[in-house]
């Protein structure tokens, strides 16, 4: 009998592409950015890695929520700079938690809006990203990054639009009510805080559609693309990239803090849905 169940094995080989866990990395510059996220973790493990500790747990879902499979968490702050972001986005990706590597890398945080259609709360979801601080010429043309021979580090689209229906109709049924409208589009980093109209304004006329800058996004989608893993860049917009944007980010930051872990919950109790 024992054989024979073998060799039936054999023949009709269990389906290894179904599982049973979801393994997300969850990455944010700092921990107001991820807010309580790890108190709804449940077996809770630290890994250190020099400075850097990624704290990964099972999620715990709400009452009666029927799901599908279990989803587990890694979950790291990286500190500000597209160095630190690249860092721990390759830890993370590297990272094991019950025996699974991550599948999907989800960075979250706040921003300066550069379109003057944009307001505080607003949600920014990066359909492409662009380093603009890369200028390579005459060798190459300007922010084009070399690995990747583009200027655009592009989002799947279906993981992109999977954020925006979750996110979209969270703040249309009101579990999402502190955040303001929501967009796809394009998100600027480099290690600079623009907190001067001028160099807003010389950003926005070299680049045509951007919506946001910040300082960490576009170093951890070109991780994540040459180490061929999902990803998603989701911003907030905390100021306006002005003069007085210091003041503004610092005040947004204060209030982010305890709504930032609903922007997460919120894709993680709809993950049933999401196409990976």
């Amino acid at each position: 009998m024992k054989n024979f169940l073998i060799n039936l094995g054999l023949l009709f080989p269990v389906n290894q592409n179904k599982r049973t866990t979801k393994h997300i990395g969850i990455l944010c510059a700092m921990p107001e950015e991820i807010g309580s996220t790890i108190n709804n973790l449940e077996d809770v493990e630290i890994k250190t890695y020099g400075d850097l500790e990624i704290y990964s747990g099972n999620w715990k879902f709400p009452e009666n929520y029927s799901k599908p499979f279990k989803v587990s968490l890694s979950i790291v702050w990286s500190g500000w700079g597209k160095v630190s972001s690249a860092r721990a986005s390759t830890r993370l990706i590297s990272h094991m938690f019950n025996g699974l590597k991550i599948e999907l890398l989800l960075f979250t945080g706040v921003a300066g809006g550069i379109n003057l259609d944009l307001k505080q709360w607003d949600i920014v979801i990066a359909d492409e990203l662009i380093q603009y601080d890369m200028d390579a010429r005459p060798l190459f043309k300007k922010y084009e990054i070399p690995a990747l021979n583009t200027d655009r580090i592009k989002s799947d689209n279906k993981i992109s639009d999977w954020v925006y229906k979750v996110l979209k109709t969270g703040i249309k049924n009101k579990s999402l009510e502190k955040f303001g409208n929501i967009y796809k589009g394009l998100i600027a980093t480099a290690d600079k805080f623009v907190n001067e109209k001028e160099d807003a304004e010389n950003i926005s006329k070299n680049i045509k559609d951007l919506l946001a800058v910040e300082m960490e996004g576009a170093s951890v989608a070109q991780v994540a693309k040459q180490e061929k893993i999902l990803f998603q860049i989701i911003r907030v917009i905390s100021d306006s990239a002005n003069e007085s944007s210091h003041e503004d980010f610092n005040d947004f930051l204060i209030k982010y803090k305890y709504h930032s872990s609903k922007l997460i919950s919120a894709l993680i109790n709809n993950i049933d849905s999401a196409p990976f």
